[in-house]
């Protein structure tokens, strides 16, 4: 760590060239059903992404199916602490691993090819339940939740996907933007929502409660050792930072507090994203001093997508 005069102190770590990858297994999972808006299905061997005008195999159509999974993070924050040394690294990447089911025994489950979004989701307060397709509770989230759950003010697009329409792995790599690695790295619940985009899809794949464990749900991240700040110099009152990328070609963005002692997820973002070229990229903060009576403000750079 570095010290300005006039209240600015500044956050630098190392960067060194090699990167670390932790799977996440899901903790729990859930469809919910738009035709059964007060039935629970958490103890599926199944989750399904659906729209409106899917069918099943034998050409019933059985309406929209939405998934809720939630990971935790606590181990790999704990393997990356130790990899890396605390909060030494920075999210590189993240993948939603499943295994596809393209002809479910369950006349439940509809089939079809088509588009589906991935959301991160803030609300993280629901409950997975014990229902199943042929004994349906009311135990858990079900499709009414869906209003007091889903919030576009704070959840944010993780990407648009396709299935496959054949049995077997798949692997969507995830956007990274800023709430959603912050949830992440916090070390806690992650929660992700799936819903279908084009009315014709009709996605099945296996749930945490599949008996065969590679073929669950997992959340890969992969990390890498933070940027390091090259020089800090002051203008006046603007500071002006460069700093040296942890991964080629990466995005950063800068982190502020007044609390060195805060975790990572509640710093705040500034508004602009550097992407790096020929390995070096800055900023330049205005009235960075605040003055002598101003607390002392601390800045991290972060690799990700920003705000």
């Amino acid at each position: 760590m570095a010290a300005l005069k006039a209240s600015v102190w500044i956050v630098a770590v190392s960067s060194t060239s090699w990167a670390a990858v932790f799977t996440n297994d899901a903790s729990v999972n859930s469809f919910v059903r738009a035709a059964a808006p007060g039935s629970n299905y958490g103890a599926a061997g199944a989750l399904s992404v659906s729209g409106t005008n899917a069918v099943n195999a034998v050409g019933v159509a059985n309406g929209a199916f939405d998934t809720f999974i939630r990971f935790n993070t606590a181990s790999m924050l704990t393997n990356f602490d130790a990899a890396f040394g605390t909060n030494n690294w920075v999210v590189a990447g993240a993948t939603l691993q499943v295994t596809e089911d393209a002809a479910p025994n369950n006349a439940l489950f509809n089939r079809g090819v088509g588009g589906f979004e991935i959301r991160w989701i803030a609300n993280d307060t629901w409950v997975e339940g014990t229902g199943r397709p042929s004994l349906p509770t009311a135990d858990g989230i079900t499709y009414s939740d869906e209003s007091n759950l889903l919030n576009p003010a704070t959840d944010a697009t993780l990407g648009v996907f396709t299935n496959a329409g054949a049995s077997g792995p798949l692997s969507f790599a995830l956007a990274l933007p800023v709430v959603f690695v912050n949830d992440v790295i916090a070390g806690g619940d992650v929660g992700l929502f799936l819903t279908a985009l084009d009315p014709g899809v009709g996605f099945t794949f296996h749930s945490h409660k599949y008996g065969i464990e590679p073929a669950r749900p997992f959340l890969e991240i992969s990390a890498v050792p933070g940027p390091g700040i090259s020089t800090i110099n002051l203008s006046g009152s603007d500071l002006i930072i460069t700093a040296k990328e942890g991964i080629a070609g990466g995005t950063y963005y800068l982190m502020s507090s007044t609390n060195v002692a805060l975790p990572l997820n509640q710093w705040i973002p500034m508004a602009t994203n550097q992407r790096s070229a020929n390995g070096e990229f800055g900023w330049t903060v205005t009235n960075a001093t605040g003055g002598s009576a101003a607390p002392a403000r601390f800045f991290l750079v972060q690799l990700g997508q920003g705000p």
